[in-house]
């Protein structure tokens, strides 16, 4: 039994091996020849390739791939020996290099390459941008002009065009040539001096730029010096004092720019500080303030935050209340305060402010009651729920006068 299996194993083996195997087809080329190709064309030209072939073949192919993209085309005119392609409009407008393959059945039967070239005959654009739109005065701060010629079909043009820059200051126009290099030019404008608004253009094979333009901004503030004056100098707490600078400029003598925020310090005897600010108007900067309300002197400097500051001004406030009655009634439970006559025995305009303390006989601190003054005089009630029986100190604080007394309060207030 085991020979006939080896015997039947041996006759299987001897057919399989006198089995012819089946050789590939190979695939058969067909004689093509390009007769027309463009080296090089300009933008926007139509563009056609044409190819001579030995007989008549279906189903050939042109694949164009350019910036514009990739595209198949099927013959636009074919004959027995002459096949004709057109390059889209669209493919033909974009410049640089343009590929090509002929194909059948998925096969590259040729291939090459031609290129467009930027169409400078038909026109010129000329795009532009010039930034930052402000510079500060001086030597270190410039604008930069940048610009970017394409042709008609926004190409731009090639490394070496020549542009022409101009640009105008007060009575200056000054005029220059440079040329582009990776698609676009540009030119760095200097800030000068003086203030003021510097204007750009640029042309670029006749054609010319819009108009464009920077502003040259005052530098830093320099060091300046201000005044305070008023109607009178006394301290009323009614009259307006108005301090004042003079011009304040920047290093190379341009006026600072309307708006500047400059902020008046006052200092007084006690080390005391308020501030008032301005703005500047032709580089002239104002505040206002009201006069205080007692004897005083001030001590008055202005400031550019981080840039400039003034002189130190001093202003010298009399007393324009000498002194003031104080009345007391109903168990010295009603104190009225005045009238208040000022340094022409006029009486004072409302608002003028008072403050009462009160201490036990100790001198230990209770508390306290303010108040301001109407036509010139004005009253403090102590009632019953508000202040108990008993001996205090008290004492009154207005216009910068303090009077001290000692009472003794009584008499029931609630009936």
């Amino acid at each position: 039994m085991r020979i006939k299996i080896l015997f039947v194993l041996s006759l299987i083996l001897l057919g399989c091996s006198n089995k012819k195997e089946e050789q590939p087809k190979e695939f058969s080329y067909p004689i093509i020849e390009l007769v027309s190709q463009p080296n090089s064309s300009i933008a926007g030209n139509p563009i056609t390739l044409s190819f001579k072939t030995d007989g008549t073949i279906k189903d050939l192919k042109l694949q164009v791939k350019n910036a514009y993209g990739n595209v198949i085309l099927e013959t636009e005119k074919a004959s027995n020996e002459l096949i004709t392609f057109n390059i889209p409009k669209n493919f033909t407008r974009i410049a640089g290099p343009c590929r090509w393959k002929l194909l059948l059945n998925g096969h590259t039967l040729r291939n090459g390459k031609f290129d467009i070239t930027t169409n400078t005959l038909k026109a010129t654009y000329v795009e532009s941008y010039f930034g930052p739109r402000s510079v500060t005065a001086g030597y270190n701060d410039y604008s930069m002009l940048t610009i970017s010629p394409t042709d008609a079909y926004d190409n731009p043009l090639d490394n070496g065009t020549e542009v022409t820059v101009k640009y105008q200051f007060l009575e200056n126009i000054n005029e220059l040539k440079i040329t582009t290099e990776s698609f676009f030019a540009f030119y760095n404008v200097r800030s000068t001096l003086q203030s003021g608004r510097i204007l750009v253009s640029s042309e670029c094979n006749g054609t010319n730029s819009k108009e464009l333009a920077t502003i040259i901004y005052p530098s830093n503030a320099t060091n300046f010096d201000i005044t305070a004056s008023s109607a009178h100098n006394f301290a009323d707490g009614n009259q307006i004092i108005t301090f004042k600078s003079d011009i304040i400029k920047d290093e190379f003598g341009n006026m600072v720019t309307n708006g500047t925020l400059v902020t008046f310090v006052i200092k007084n005897e006690n080390d005391s500080y308020l501030y008032t600010i301005g703005t500047t108007v032709n580089g002239i900067a104002e505040a206002k303030t009201l006069h205080p309300d007692k004897a005083t002197n001030w001590k008055i400097q202005a400031f550019v935050t981080g840039a400039a500051e003034s002189n130190t001004t001093e202003f010298t406030f009399n007393a324009a209340i000498k002194d003031y009655p104080v009345h007391f009634s109903k168990g010295n439970r009603n104190i009225d305060i005045g009238p208040f006559e000022s340094f022409m025995k006029q009486l004072i305009p409302d608002g003028l402010f008072l403050q009462l303390d009160i201490y036990d006989t100790d001198g230990i601190f209770i508390t306290s009651k303010k108040t301001t003054t109407k036509n010139g005089a004005c009253n403090i009630f102590l009632g019953e729920h508000f202040l108990p029986e008993g001996n205090y100190q008290l004492k009154l604080i207005a216009a910068g006068i303090t009077k001290e007394f000692t009472k003794n309060i009584h008499g029931d207030t609630i009936k």
